[in-house]
């Protein structure tokens, strides 16, 4: 059962790995957007119109990609201030409570999103510069939110699993 549990998540990892690589492609297309936004309205007065939305909606998307990754790889902030003192099993039972906690909040947010990007479109909000549906934005949110939640649960599994050493 270990096994295949491990297998699975070696495919998941490398499927939110590739998530990332394209959440970071989406902050060099934001950075290069900005740049030659600058450059144009310094050198050229004229910037590229609507690049505060694009960013923004860029930014959401870039973000949302890049948690699954970052959870399975155990890079969100952990505060130890607090239990520096604990032995390591109290600190292994919290951190499987905050895996089940974070699962929890993001199958949520998957959710939410969900019904939220059905809102935006069904009222056809759009941005206001280039009127670019805003539901657009929502496409990928559920999606990630929902491997992000897979992912605390892998790391609950590991959580449950480890053993002192």
């Amino acid at each position: 059962m270990t096994s295949s549990i491990s297998q699975v998540r070696h495919y998941v990892e490398r499927f939110c790995a590739g998530l990332a690589g394209l959440g970071f492609l989406l902050f060099v297309v934001e950075a290069l957007l900005s740049v030659t936004s600058i450059f144009g309205r310094t050198f050229l007065q004229k910037g590229l119109p609507g690049d505060y939305e694009l960013v923004q909606m860029l930014t959401a998307i870039a973000v949302a990609l890049c948690l699954p990754y970052c959870e399975l790889k155990r890079g969100n902030v952990f505060v130890d201030f607090f239990t520096l003192w604990a032995p390591r099993s109290l600190t292994r039972v919290l951190d499987a409570i905050a895996c089940l906690l974070l699962a929890a909040v993001a199958f949520v947010l998957a959710w939410r999103t969900t019904v939220g990007m059905g809102e935006m479109r069904e009222y056809a909000e759009s941005t206001m510069v280039l009127s670019i549906p805003i539901w657009w934005t929502y496409l990928a949110l559920p999606f990630s939110f929902t491997l992000l939640g897979i992912a605390a649960l892998f790391n609950f599994h590991l959580e449950c699993t480890k053993r002192d050493s």
